[in-house]
């Protein structure tokens, strides 16, 4: 076979992200099947709402199921997340007309069919046995029967909170999914007071597989439509202004260093130059909202850089200040923070001690009232 170039060495990453940002891949799996004709939205009007008949919803999913199907996905799986991909462009979350340099993305996940194209699915699915799809017999006795196999009600009315959890996820944790994330989304959907029954497939294959094809600034921005619109679980509204991947440390510095400077007011003194460091990073980190996110360029902003070593004695400061008086709180448990604090042990260790003999002295003598 001769060599032929491909849309991976056209568009594709020269570099190995690893765990800093996702990588953009083309898979095919995640490719969300648009037939000529099938109502879309466009750039100017993305995350409005999509009028679709009933007769091109039934198309259009049916044909994503049978594409999903015949690439080995399960065919309960396939229903409900061709279901959820239906659902999406009917929002204007997904769509072939969007444009990737106008969504700081080399891929559109969503694919228009030609005219042949379309002709030669529609042919596959509505002919029965002799049509040109391999796993066409297996498929449309699925399909016959798959009155009930999906509950769409229950598809629907989750579907705004299931967008917003994918977001929150690529939001704080950089990627749409990954091993490790899979407890963490059961922890976060519990806190939505859903159960795990109210979702009918794994995290794994909803946010890679079925809604995948959602560019990233299509899905903040959805997430915040929610949020506006009280649309999501109250959970993910407050999670919104979350730290993004990059800044969860300097975040959470914050909080650390808020909550003791009332106890303390003048602890910072111990360490100007730190402080001093914090005080800039914070401004420039805070007044964007993916600046120092480790995925900046889906967003059309260049990565805020800073030197984490700055700030790692003031780091210390707070962790030492939580580990003599407040070793259970939640914000001690930071990795980000705890990442920090590492640059400068000994002299977060220091003043958490000080701090500690001066909460049972008679004098608050870390408190200088000049």
């Amino acid at each position: 076979m001769a060599f032929l170039a491909d849309n991976d060495d056209i568009n594709g990453d020269c570099f190995i992200l690893g765990t800093e940002g996702e990588p953009e891949e083309d898979v095919a799996l995640n490719h969300v099947i648009f037939t000529n004709g099938m109502p879309a939205a466009t750039d100017a009007n993305a995350c409005q709402p999509v009028a679709f008949t009933a007769a091109e919803a039934t198309h259009f999913i049916k044909g994503n199921c049978y594409r999903l199907f015949t690439n080995g996905v399960a065919f309960q799986d396939a229903l409900y997340l061709a279901y959820l991909r239906f659902l999406a462009p009917r929002n204007g979350l997904i769509s072939p007309e969007f444009t990737t340099n106008v969504w700081n993305v080399r891929y559109n996940d969503a694919k228009r069919l030609t005219v042949a194209q379309t002709g030669a699915l529609v042919a596959g699915l509505t002919l029965g046995d002799g049509g040109a799809f391999a796993d066409q017999a297996a498929f449309l006795a699925a399909w016959g029967g798959a009155a009930n196999v999906t509950n769409k009600a229950r598809a629907r009315k989750m579907f705004t909170d299931i967008v917003c959890c994918i977001a929150y996820m690529f939001r704080v944790r950089g990627h749409h999914y990954r091993q490790d994330l899979d407890q963490r989304y059961k922890t976060l959907w519990a806190r939505c007071l859903h159960v795990d029954a109210d979702i009918q497939s794994s995290w794994q294959n909803i946010a890679t597989t079925g809604l995948h094809a959602i560019m990233p600034q299509i899905l903040d921005r959805f997430w915040q439509n929610a949020v506006q619109n009280s649309s999501c679980a109250g959970t993910l509204i407050k999670r919104f202004d979350s730290a993004p991947a990059g800044a969860a440390g300097i975040m959470a510095l914050k909080k650390g260093l808020d909550d003791i400077n009332m106890i303390f007011p003048n602890i910072v003194k111990r360490v100007p130059d730190s402080k001093l460091a914090f005080d800039t990073i914070y401004a420039n980190v805070s007044g964007s909202r993916w600046g120092a996110s480790i995925n900046a360029r889906y967003y059309g902003v260049n990565r805020i850089q800073f030197n984490e070593g700055d700030v790692g004695a003031l780091a210390s400061v707070v962790l030492g200040v939580y580990d003599q008086l407040a070793p259970t709180a939640d914000l001690r448990d930071s990795m980000a923070l705890q990442r920090l604090a590492k640059i400068a042990p000994a002299t977060g260790g220091a003043i958490g001690q000080a701090a500690l003999r001066t909460t049972r002295s008679d004098h608050m003598l870390l408190i200088d009232t000049e």
